[in-house]
């Protein structure tokens, strides 16, 4: 009779290594799934951007201007953005839109608001070329949110220019004061021909990574160089014959000397009025711009005295992608910029006509 043997199984010492070759494949193959996940999503934001700076040349074409970073006061503050709707296929929105100065809505920290809020749609209406995929959303407010913001130049009080020193020298700023002189016109929009620096060589628009809670500006655990920090510069001094609201170097060296690494040695803003990136429509610096003060994915600083006449920032582009930042020039090219760019570099780009030579490879 013959001897029926069973097969042979694996034994656990087999099994142990097939496991740990298995384990080792997906540990050098996972780096590469992300990497090409980043790259898609890296894509993706420079199309939006794309998106956003063809939007721009049609409304230029159209207005023979660039919409104004910011204009209307209370909870009416609009971006650039908002006025590139209609040519972005967001026309029925932008039609919905009740320009009209009115009350703040309940909740907003308006104790005399009756509550009269006609924009409450829209505000809460989400847009996606205004998202970067590369972003988480922290945020806990219910409206749209907003990652892309438009340069208003390489000055502390590039939107407003209270003091009027000339602030003003981006593609994007408020057309009306917010300081002493409030409600009186501030700067005409921008034209093409007033970008004597050159399409080229001027930024437009840069992503910028979105804070969380809301009102909340302080320390950031995750993303520490999200937070934004407070610092106390005289805004009507003078350094090297400039105002120190209309030039970079100032801001840029007292914002330089803080810590967001830090929960408690670091000067933060705690209670900002505007969380980064909250209000998809919103005008100000926390939200529809930025400026070239600080390098790409440092920090940004806000005035120490936080109030409307001494109102200043520096707010930096940021984003999560590896190295740098994604900008879109005034000409339309969507390019992308390192974090290891030189400060004067970075300050050149932000300013329209400020007589710079840039070369290509310094960025």
């Amino acid at each position: 009779m013959k001897n029926v043997r069973g097969h042979r199984g694996f034994t656990l010492i087999e099994l142990l290594v097939v496991i740990a070759i298995i384990a080792v494949l997906i540990a050098l193959l996972l780096p590469a799934v992300q990497s090409a996940r980043e790259a898609a999503r890296r894509a993706q934001c420079t199309n939006n951007l794309k998106q956003i700076g063809l939007a721009m040349h049609n409304y230029q074409q159209s207005v023979n201007s660039l919409p104004p970073g910011h204009f209307g006061v209370g909870w009416n503050d609009w971006n650039s953005q908002t006025m590139l709707l209609p040519y972005i296929e967001q026309g029925t929105v932008f039609n919905s839109i009740n320009f009209a100065q009115i009350p703040n809505p309940p909740g907003s920290g308006c104790s005399a608001c009756p509550g009269i809020y006609y924009n409450n749609t829209i505000n809460l209406v989400k847009f996606n070329f205004l998202l970067c995929p590369s972003d988480l959303d922290r945020l806990t407010n219910p409206y749209g949110h907003i990652n892309y913001s438009g340069n208003a130049g390489n000055a502390p009080e590039g939107i407003w220019d209270n003091y009027a020193h000339g602030a003003c020298n981006g593609l994007f700023a408020s057309v009306a004061h917010g300081g002493p002189n409030w409600g009186l016109p501030n700067v005409n929009p921008v034209t093409f021909a007033d970008v004597t620096d050159g399409l080229s060589n001027t930024a437009a628009y840069s992503e910028k990574v979105k804070g969380m809670g809301s009102g909340y500006n302080g320390f950031d655990g995750l993303r520490p160089t999200a937070a934004e920090m407070s610092v106390n510069v005289d805004h009507t001094g003078m350094t090297n014959g400039a105002f120190n609201d209309a030039i970079p170097n100032v801001y840029y060296l007292a914002c330089k000397a803080q810590n967001p690494y830090n929960a408690t040695a670091g000067n933060f803003n705690n209670s900002g009025s505007i969380s980064h990136g909250e209000y998809w429509w919103d005008g100000h610096y926390e939200t529809g711009n930025y400026n070239h003060i600080m390098t790409p994915n440092t920090w940004s600083c806000d005035d120490a005295a936080n109030n409307w006449v001494n109102d200043a920032g520096a707010t930096d582009a940021s984003s999560h992608h590896p190295g740098g930042v994604n900008i879109c020039f005034a000409d339309g090219s969507v390019r992308f910029v390192k974090d290891s760019v030189s400060p004067n570099v970075w300050w050149a780009l932000g300013s329209r006509n400020g007589s710079e030579v840039i070369s290509s490879d310094s960025y």
